[in-house]
């Protein structure tokens, strides 16, 4: 490689950078994986998805990095990663009203189907991370932790990165992993000032020690299965905060719990001057139930307190670079999406980066389709935690929402699982290309062409809703009005029935998606339901789930 150190420089070795560092080294490209800091460290993005699992299952096979299958699955991790990871088995949302105890019947929760492999998980991400990176090391990608870049300049035949200490390195290709402050975002002046996402939220976190499980501290709701297997959701009006225990299983060997509260910014602005502990002190007294269950809590982290969460970007592409994951953007952490969404620009970008390390095509018309994926998976995103923020203010409004976040979880997965069982049971490997052919990709539903102007209706009642155009029971029968009436969404999930407070994630669900998949769907969304579900789950010797 003449005339040059590496042919890329990775700039951040979270979970992004360094998965796309094990994919590379591991086809034999020289790789630089660069970073302020240093592992283990600590991480948000915890609670993981079925999106998030199966994309991890197809880029290990794509990619031939087994390393990649054995973070995909809890089983997995703790074979080969980890004993620190939590158990998920649920979404649950636990609705608070201000000064009251909190009201049993309200509600929600969403089950969690076994996998192949076992249930989600909660990633004790300094552990993951750590592993991820190690083995980009051991499959020849080169450390420089605790690096900070100081400038990156562009010409026709290369990237030149200077660091802090002085020291340069001359590159094919920059591939920003990074964050908030990235150093090619404030390079060529990208962030959006102001950001244009309706979600404007903020957010305390640490870890804690001596978070008592919500189900002995609360009347029994009835719900599926107990919120301490799950990824807990408190939410009231104005925000919300995650619960995210590793201690809930009975193997846990880590006492950790993740805690984050996220608020409104425009309903209860930042104070600079208030700390992050007389803020959460507050917030436990405002409403008694969450203060039962952190009675005895304490911080293993000093909190860290935000200014607003969100940021965008008016590009993310350009001759010789790309920005992805939280480089690119960032919305808010309801439903756990974001890991889900960066393996997926993964495992967009990944293919053509390769074919173009190969022919010398490094131009930012290449790469225009991942500037594209980069801002609709935001945008999206952004409409359905909108849409979350104003549902908050009224327990039935949540409720209906909430079939909007289950329809999108539904209809997200499908094509992803299908790709991956169909390449299971038929070997062929033609078909990792199929999951990108799809005319909306980065969407909920990429292969649905009149699920987008539905969704931008849903999104647009809540804009409504918002603004005091619509009042929350009248965005009720308008939701439950579109949602019943869309003869292309699945029947299997009774989306109509918007007040309905139990969400089957169950097998037995799945196999109605399956059939109805199979049978009734919209002939462009067929394709993904073209594998025999009978076989697969007897190959697997356990339940195999379909779509959720």
């Amino acid at each position: 490689m003449i005339g040059y150190d590496y042919s890329v420089a990775i700039l951040g070795s979270g979970i992004a950078g360094s998965t796309l560092a094990n994919i590379l080294a591991r086809h034999g490209h020289s790789v630089v994986l660069v970073d302020s800091g240093s592992h283990p460290r600590f991480a948000l993005g915890e609670s993981t998805i079925g999106e998030t699992t199966y994309l991890l299952k197809l880029l290990a096979e794509r990619f031939d990095v087994p390393e990649l299958a054995h973070v995909s699955s809890f089983e997995g991790v703790r074979s080969h990663v980890t004993s620190a990871c939590g158990v998920k088995r649920n979404f649950g949302f636990v609705y608070h009203r201000d000064g009251h105890v909190q009201d049993p019947e309200e509600v929600t929760q969403c089950s969690v189907a076994e996998f192949p492999n076992g249930p989600e998980m909660h990633m004790h991400r300094q552990d993951i991370d750590s592993y991820l990176f190690y083995t980009a090391v051991r499959y020849g990608a080169a450390p420089r932790q605790r690096t900070m870049v100081e400038r990156v300049e562009f010409t026709a035949d290369a990237a030149t990165l200077t660091t802090r200490s002085g020291e340069t390195l001359r590159v094919r290709y920059v591939v920003d992993a990074s964050g908030r402050n990235s150093v090619l975002a404030n390079t060529f002046g990208l962030r959006e000032e102001p950001c244009r996402f309706r979600t404007n939220s903020r957010t305390l976190f640490t870890h804690m020690v001596g978070v008592t499980p919500f189900d002995d501290v609360t009347t029994p709701s009835g719900q599926p299965t107990r919120w301490h297997q799950g990824t807990l959701h408190h939410i009231f009006d104005g925000g919300w905060m995650w619960v995210i225990p590793f201690d809930n299983h009975r193997c846990a060997t880590n006492p950790l719990c993740s805690v984050g509260l996220n608020l409104d910014s425009q309903r209860f602005p930042h104070d600079p001057g208030r700390s992050a502990e007389d803020e959460w002190a507050t917030f436990l007294e405002r409403f008694p139930s969450v203060g039962r269950q952190f009675a005895t809590a304490r911080p293993a982290w000093d909190w860290v307190s935000t200014g607003r969460t969100q940021y965008s970007t008016s590009r993310t592409v350009g001759d010789r670079w790309a920005m992805m994951s939280h480089a690119a953007g960032a919305i808010d952490a309801l439903f756990s999406r974001g890991m889900a969404n960066t393996m997926q620009v993964i495992y967009a970008f990944a293919p053509t980066l390769l074919a173009a390390l190969d022919d010398g095509d490094l131009s930012a018309e290449r790469f225009a389709y991942l500037d594209t994926l980069n801002q609709t998976i935001l945008d999206v995103n952004d409409q359905l935690v909108h849409g979350s923020y104003v549902a908050f203010r009224d327990f039935d409004l949540w409720r209906a929402w909430s079939k909007v976040w289950f329809m999108a979880w539904n209809m997200g997965i499908a094509q992803i699982t299908g790709t991956y069982f169909g390449y299971l049971e038929k070997g062929d490997r033609a078909l990792f290309d199929r999951l990108l052919d799809a005319p909306h990709l980065g969407t909920f539903c990429p292969d649905l062409p009149e699920f987008q102007p539905l969704f931008a209706a849903l999104s647009a009642v809540m804009v409504e809703v918002e603004q005091g155009r619509l009042t929350p029971s009248a965005a009720v029968e308008r939701l439950a009005g579109l949602l019943g009436n869309a003869e292309f969404l699945p029947t299997p999930l009774q989306l109509g029935d918007v007040l309905r407070r139990w969400h089957d994630g169950s097998f037995e669900a799945q196999r109605r998606m399956y059939e109805w998949g199979r049978s009734s769907s919209p002939a462009s969304m067929r394709r993904w339901y073209d594998y025999d579900l009978d076989k697969l789950q007897a190959r697997t010797g356990d339940a195999v789930p379909v779509g959720f």
